[in-house]
């Protein structure tokens, strides 16, 4: 035990939620020696074999059942203490940090949030992902230390969500669309042409598409391509001339033609736009995530609201 090692504890909670040394070293990004290694310090410490390997997966002993209920909150009472006493630096950090973007928010904001990062912490590595399923788990775990989306009333109350900014909702057209021409777009002016359908993030799996919400407008739409990529579904409303419902935020996108139409989009129909930075409940008060907090915010400052 006087050789206890704080980083050997946190490989050990990884594995045991993974039971595979692959996984743990790719999660951890070690590699999978280092993954050995620490768990025989932690074999060393507490003299006990800690795993029996059940063919391609490692089986928890009681002893390690029995301490992984008390080493979480064990772990993260240790980080709360450190982080509190510590002066933070961001110009010192290294390392690997991942930061989870929704699909709009790295086509818009994605190069601006590593450049913010870079500057003030370029000694560190940012893994930027794109929003997916494993995010909150990610998040929980401290495998990934923030995240943007829009708010979402499914989140776990274990994961705090903070406003970044409130998003608005347009109908976009390329800058040619004949709709451009008209002083005010009606409803059936807009059903004369075909929608992109793009799947809203952390909402699509409710089944919400763009025509289900055009229809509550009172918009009997047309969808002819549904994707869950923004970038290709504005690519498809460019070359096509289909209408594209999506946040003004991509009149910001440097290299589009598409435009918003003056058609008035009820927003109490839509749903809910805050742009929220999401993060573990218990690192609130971490000198990292308020750091971050602030890169984020800064990041918002950079791109005003666009005047249509």
């Amino acid at each position: 035990m006087d050789n206890l090692d704080f980083k050997a504890l946190k490989v050990l909670l990884n594995l045991y939620n993974t039971r595979n040394t692959y996984v743990t070293a790719e999660q951890l990004d070690i590699s999978q020696s280092a993954v050995a290694r620490n768990l025989a310090k932690c074999r060393q410490s507490f003299n006990e074999p800690l795993f029996i390997r059940t063919g391609n997966q490692l089986s928890p002993t009681s002893f390690t059942e029995a301490l992984v209920e008390k080493l979480p909150s064990l772990l993260n009472s240790i980080d709360d203490i450190v982080a509190t006493n510590s002066e933070f630096n961001p110009s010192q950090l290294t390392g690997r940090y991942v930061i989870y973007l929704n699909h709009q928010s790295q086509l818009i904001y994605g190069n601006k949030i590593f450049e913010l990062l870079n500057r003030d912490a370029p000694k560190a590595t940012w893994c930027i992902k794109g929003w997916d399923q494993s995010s909150v788990e990610q998040l929980l775990d401290n495998r990934a230390a923030i995240g943007v989306n829009y708010y979402s009333a499914t989140l776990p109350n274990s994961i705090y969500q903070e406003k970044i900014v409130d998003d608005v909702f347009a109908i976009f057209a390329h800058k040619d669309h004949p709709l451009h021409q008209l002083e005010q777009v009606t409803h059936k002016a807009l059903e004369q042409y075909h929608f992109v359908s793009i799947v809203i993030p952390n909402i699509d799996e409710k089944n919400i598409y763009v025509d289900s919400v055009l229809e509550e407008m009172g918009v009997k739409a047309s969808v002819g391509c549904q994707t869950d990529s923004l970038n290709l579904g504005m690519q498809v409303a460019e070359s096509q001339n289909m209408l594209l419902l999506s946040t003004i935020d991509i009149a910001l996108y440097p290299s589009t033609n598409l435009r918003p139409i003056k058609f008035k989009v009820n927003s109490k129909r839509l749903p809910d736009s805050h742009i929220v930075c999401t993060y573990a409940r218990k690192n609130r008060n971490k000198p990292l995530t308020k750091w971050l907090k602030k890169i984020l915010d800064e990041t918002a400052t950079h791109f005003p609201p666009f005047e249509f």
